[in-house]
């Protein structure tokens, strides 16, 4: 690697080298060799601790590969099947009717619905303490699949949280400890562990950073919920882990071919998810990959097999995205030219009072943004405080200073980050005559996440209210569906009877879909 190289991908990571601020480790290994090691900022800003070699991140998602190799571990044993329906393992946990099978766990095509979609219905936040007997109760309430298994692919929390308790009834041990015997240990992995207990400390370990575009805000997590989550490791040992993939020192060989492997769905399709890795490529060099996502947690972990270069970024914050970060590091390392940005039409002489209001976009994964003014100023409303708008040209607006912007007004609006941009539509605020309202007026209640929320009709608006997630408006956007507002984005259609007398409603959002409640009054 060239000085030059090196240079560009330091650019890449230049919100990480701003003074006192969070950042993360970024190691490259090529052709056997470490060809990139670099750490930027701080594991934790409020006491002035660098990030160094030995910081411990919590890497989300990045997880879910060591949960899977647990569960073909034990395959190899001759413990389990993975074809087997998960009722062989684990019955007190299922009551949906469909046979769903550990590879459907594995490939995320089960169906089954999303852990924390549906705990952030019932109330729970992020930054609650949450236990595995939190997660896995809330799955066993479930008595409907999003989808029947094996005829979409659709990625859930869910099925991994199902595995770690699959591996840990087969193994008669806790994930960690079986981990810790079979991988962590045998690979020299020394920094590695599951944090299994909300309450567990871990030496060295990193806390995260959200960066609103001004300043940063601690942004608290408390899982002891694993097998979808809560790895924490730092790239060095993770690295020795993704040696294991091309030089396999702890399982078979078709271990990791099952991990590589995507599945046919019933039709024919072919999914881009194998074993907890993603399956693809980057203008024809043949990759695997995974990223994380919690809290402030970012993470990113990629190989190309066929090329001999395997990439580990971890971050204490979301200002940097690593999946994209990741892609420009890996067009630098290959020769392969960057893509070209698409030009930003803008409305010209665009009249910023058109701007506040709800936008949101109308897609599986729910997305709503609130702008508001202040002052004459804009601002987009976040989990913590707002952060500023920067007027660029005519209705374009960028995020203080993340590569995050907005084109705002009734005009096709859209929220750009990096080279990816999603259309959004501005929700109509206009008051709805009440008699028109008042028939969604009730309480409704699900015996699933053993929840309830309260609809009320208020000068022409519609209310959706939650004891813990507080009121949210209800915007119309066809017959008997509505989009809420706030940070909780989700679809709402209400159902009818036989009579047309609105009876229950669902909510839709992402990984969780048509989830009933009941009108109860």
């Amino acid at each position: 690697m060239t000085e030059q190289m090196k240079k560009q991908i330091d650019e890449i990571f230049h919100l990480w080298q701003n003074g006192v601020c969070p950042g993360g480790q970024v190691l490259i290994r090529q052709g056997g060799q470490f060809v990139y090691d670099r750490c930027f900022g701080y594991a934790d800003i409020e006491n002035r601790l660098p990030v160094t070699d030995d910081s411990v991140f919590h890497v989300a998602s990045v997880s879910k590969q060591l949960t899977v190799f647990a569960v073909l571990l034990l395959q190899e044993d001759g413990l389990l099947d993975i074809d087997k329906d998960v009722r062989e393992y684990i019955p007190e946990l299922i009551r949906f009717d469909e046979p769903v099978t550990v590879r459907n766990l594995i490939n995320n095509d089960s169906g089954i619905r999303d852990i924390w979609t549906l705990e952030m219905a019932r109330g729970v936040r992020i930054d609650d303490t949450i236990t595995q007997k939190d997660a896995i109760t809330i799955i066993a309430n479930q008595t409907q699949l999003n989808f029947p298994p094996e005829t979409q692919y659709m990625y859930s929390n869910s099925n991994f949280v199902l595995l770690a308790e699959i591996a840990e009834k087969v193994s008669g041990k806790s994930l960690n400890d079986f981990l810790r015997e079979r991988v962590f240990g045998p690979l020299g992995m020394t920094s590695t562990v599951i944090r299994d207990r909300y309450w567990q400390r871990i030496d060295n370990r990193a806390r995260s950073f959200w960066d609103n575009g001004t300043e940063y805000f601690h942004s608290v997590l408390n899982y002891g919920s694993y097998g979808s989550t809560s790895l924490h490791t730092t790239a060095h040992d993770f690295m020795k882990w993704m040696d294991n993939y091309k030089n396999p020192k702890v399982c078979k060989k078709e271990t990791i071919d099952i991990m590589m492997t995507v599945p046919k769905l019933k039709g024919g399709a072919e999914t881009s998810y194998a074993g907890g890795l993603m399956i693809g490529e980057l203008d024809g060099h043949r990759y695997f990959k995974h990223g994380g996502a919690d809290a402030a947690f970012r993470s990113i972990i990629v190989g190309l097999p066929d090329d001999d270069i395997e990439l580990v970024i971890l971050s204490n914050t979301q200002n940097t995205p690593t999946d994209p970060a990741a892609m420009a590091v890996l067009r630098i390392l290959l020769g392969l030219e960057a893509p070209k940005r698409a030009e930003i039409e803008t409305v010209e002489n665009f009249d910023q009072s058109a701007a506040a209001g709800v936008y949101y976009a109308d897609l599986p994964d729910a997305i709503t943004l609130d702008v508001v003014e202040e002052g004459g100023k804009l601002f987009l409303v976040e989990t913590f405080d707002k952060a500023p708008l920067t007027h660029v040209r005519g209705n374009l607006y960028q995020v203080g200073h993340l590569d995050e912007y907005l084109l705002l007004g009734p005009d096709a609006p859209a929220i750009i980050m990096g080279e990816s941009s999603i259309k959004l539509q501005k929700a109509d605020a206009s008051p709805v005559p009440s008699e028109h309202l008042l028939r969604y007026e009730g309480r409704y209640e699900s015996s699933e996440i053993e929840t309830a929320y309260e609809v009320t009709e208020r000068d022409g608006g519609l209310y959706l209210y939650h004891f813990r997630n507080g009121e949210s408006r209800l915007y119309p956007i066809a017959h008997d569906r509505f989009v809420t507002d706030g940070q909780r984005s989700t679809f709402v259609q209400f159902t009818r009877g036989s009579g047309g007398a609105v009876i229950g409603l669902t909510f839709s959002y992402g990984r969780v879909q048509n989830l009933p409640f009941s009108k109860v009054d």
